[in-house]
């Protein structure tokens, strides 16, 4: 983008800048004009000629200056402050697929070794009863909802073998 400060008038002192921007119309290379206002991050007007980008920008200065040459247009904004802070606090919620989703209401929602409450979008694991290191599949029947502090306890060896263990500690 090419910029070029204007001059005079109701552009004052360079605060205001022609720009110039390349853009494809109607299948062929093109400018498109914009009149800018940099330091407020504005933008004026934009036309496919110069002329009628610094037409739309006089028309916007003199529509927007007091009597006592006070700006009185300000540059609408989205979201307030309130509302940003508010969303920049709460994260997205994490998508839960059908399976986890399965396994978490079959298991009541709780670690299927210690009894545990989970949360469905928390860092509970899918567990397989008869680890896939011994044969066990992903059939609905072998998944549980199980923390991942059981999970990790029990490794490659079966729900039984990790109950009795987990008993005998007791």
């Amino acid at each position: 983008m090419l910029r070029r400060p204007l001059l005079g008038g109701l552009f004052g002192q360079g605060e205001f800048e022609l720009a110039t921007q390349p853009t494809i119309s109607n299948g062929l290379h093109a400018v498109r004009f914009l009149v800018i206002q940099p330091r407020a991050g504005r933008v004026l007007a934009i036309a496919e000629s110069k002329t009628e980008a610094l037409a739309g920008a006089r028309r916007v200065l003199r529509a927007t200056h007091a009597a006592n040459d006070e700006p009185r247009w300000v540059q609408p904004r989205l979201w307030s402050d309130a509302e940003l802070s508010v969303v920049a606090a709460e994260p997205p919620p994490r998508p839960v697929s059908r399976r986890r989703r399965e396994v978490f209401v079959r298991s009541g929602g709780c670690c299927h070794y210690c009894g545990t409450p989970q949360r469905i979008d928390g860092a509970w694991h899918v567990e397989h009863q008869l680890p896939r290191a011994l044969g066990g599949t992903d059939e609905a029947l072998n998944l549980v909802a199980a923390c991942e502090r059981c999970n990790l306890q029990k490794s490659d060896r079966t729900a039984l073998e990790f109950l009795c263990a987990q008993g005998s500690r007791r």
